[in-house]
């Protein structure tokens, strides 16, 4: 089941689905690539990303695989998982 189950998982929909577990100095935004970065991304498909301040900014989103359609024999195998944000 190899798949993205983040959902909003570059910004699209700004913080949806997100939550803001810490928000230091000018907070969580989102902003078009390649925007203050000055780097386009490596898929044509990604058009916005994720943006902080200097300071400690963290976000979460809580994924429940059981609802994402692996059962728990799956579970148990310990699948990898790979995680990745921009």
């Amino acid at each position: 089941m190899a798949r993205n189950l983040l959902k909003n998982p570059n910004g699209d929909e700004e913080m949806e689905f997100w939550e803001l577990t810490e928000n230091g100095g000018n907070e969580w935004h989102v902003e078009d690539v390649p925007g203050d970065c000055g780097y386009e991304f490596s898929s044509e498909a990604v058009t916005k990303y994720f943006c902080t301040s200097f300071e400690m900014c963290l976000k979460r989103q809580v994924i429940d695989l059981l609802a994402e359609g692996y059962n728990p024999e799956d579970l148990d195998n310990q699948p990898a998982v790979t995680i990745e944000d921009w």
